[in-house]
């Protein structure tokens, strides 16, 4: 990880150009301001019109209401990586399209765009969503070194998202049933009362928590708010585990286990 540092924005004509001495590679960010804190993602702008990838025109929006805005997305796989980030990742911020790559290789100029670029506290990582069977193509995955490498250099984490690893079920439909909830708002001396009860007791069946007069359906936003956690690779329903802490397979994306603690100590 690296130090939390602001780091200068040349106008340029798609953007902001970054500044942070030689690099192979350069990057290009559209922000509302002429700084950019590397773990402030929200100033961040998409640095292009979103378009289509497929012939079918499949182009959609994603209702992030927890930061007030509308996610766009350019494919089905998007859409679907949108939803399971909303829901599981709990990061402190993240931005689809975030900026141009631009670097030489073989001779030629390339500029790259990614699909998202996530940040839990000063790690970041930078996203590609792909179908399997490009992400397994010999040459995308000589190219995504490359690129990985070069965007190591700013100090930024690289993966390949596939569509088998968004899709995996059950999470893909407990994330469907969960984010029905993301509009909620807890009352104050319900959201006390729920953490009194899991400071008492770790863990909890769903059953247990309506049958003491606890609304599933603040129960199930305070899992989104990463205060309460349920097992993702388990049908959610109300024999469903709610826990004070993760509890399941940790697949990405998800907190860092440092993030993971602090959130629960805030809980207790």
């Amino acid at each position: 990880m690296r130090e939390m540092q602001l780091l200068s924005l040349a106008p340029g004509p798609q953007g902001h150009e970054l500044i942070e001495g030689p690099r192979r590679g350069k990057l290009t960010f559209a922000a509302s301001s002429g700084l950019f804190a590397p773990t402030s993602l929200d100033a961040l702008q998409r640095v292009r019109e979103p378009v289509s990838r497929s012939k079918s025109g499949v182009q959609g929006k994603v209702a992030d209401v927890f930061r007030g805005r509308s996610r766009h997305a350019e494919s089905q796989n998007e859409l679907r990586a949108f939803q399971v980030l909303m829901a599981t990742a709990r990061a402190d911020a993240w931005q689809e399209q975030p900026f141009f790559l631009e670097y030489h290789h073989g001779g030629t100029k390339h500029r790259y765009t990614p699909d998202v670029l996530v940040a839990w506290g000063t790690l970041q990582e930078v996203v590609e969503i792909k179908e399997d069977a490009e992400a397994d193509l010999p040459e995308n995955q000589t190219r995504f070194a490359l690129i990985r490498d070069l965007l190591a250099e700013h100090g930024f984490c690289f993966r390949v998202w596939k569509k088998s690893e968004i899709c995996a079920e059950p999470r893909m439909a407990n994330v469907a049933l969960i984010l029905r909830y993301r509009s909620v708002q807890v009352p104050a001396a319900e959201d006390e009362g729920i953490r009194r009860t899991f400071s008492l007791t770790p863990e909890l069946r769903l059953r247990t928590l309506c049958g003491a007069r606890m609304a599933v359906q603040n129960v199930l936003r305070l899992v989104l708010d990463g205060k309460l956690h349920i097992d993702w690779w388990e049908p959610l329903g109300l024999d469903s585990r709610i826990s004070s802490s993760p509890i399941g397979r940790q697949v990405w994306p998800f907190p860092p286990a440092e993030v993971q603690e602090a959130r629960c100590r805030c809980m207790h």
